[in-house]
């Protein structure tokens, strides 16, 4: 058990029998009153998203995950399959579980799949994944700022600046699915 000020971004919880996986944190000290810690909360079951207040007096219960780097190897109608590089264990997710990281799958993609007692309950992706082109209108000059659309090799479409052209590789950002460099 910790103190709700304890509240870290990338902590796990269980609240309720559930578990979560803590977004943002935010200390909240009115001018009167107690001081409040306001979190972004991710349900690592369902997926969604809430908001919780905590007293800065309450304790919540910290769980431990165990973190697991895997490759991607293939998907399976809406079952995705991955192999531990190192002990070639492999395991099924569901597309459910995934969320939006299949946007970013594409063969042998570095994925960490967190496990609780055994079961595998959340992923997390590298924030910055690099993709190939494959389609794209040709390089123009023009405006600066200005963005065409881009197929990925994995089917994903990106905005990209104008002078991106087919064959490029670009970095992704997978928190926000934009362009971040040419890589």
């Amino acid at each position: 058990m910790i103190n709700a000020t304890q509240i870290r971004t990338g902590l796990f919880l269980r609240i309720e029998k559930e578990l979560f996986c803590v977004l943002k944190v935010n200390h909240v000290t009115p001018g009167k009153g107690n001081a409040v810690v306001q979190t972004d909360l991710r349900n690592l079951r369902t997926g969604i998203k809430i908001n919780q207040r905590f007293r800065s007096t309450e304790t919540v219960e910290e769980i431990e995950l165990v973190a697991r780097k895997m490759s991607f190897l293939y998907q399976d109608g809406a079952t995705f399959h991955f192999m531990d590089p190192e002990s070639f264990e492999q395991i099924e997710l569901p597309q459910a579980m995934l969320g939006d990281a299949v946007k970013f799958l594409k063969p042998e993609a570095q994925i960490t799949i967190f496990r609780h007692e055994g079961n595998p309950v959340s992923v997390s992706l590298a924030a910055r994944i690099p993709f190939e082109v494959q389609e794209c209108d040709p390089p123009t000059k023009g405006m600066a700022g200005a963005t065409k659309d881009a197929v990925l090799e994995n089917g994903n479409v990106v905005k990209v600046p104008l002078f991106i052209k087919p064959g490029d590789v670009i970095v992704v950002d997978t928190e926000t699915n934009s362009y971040l460099e040419k890589g």
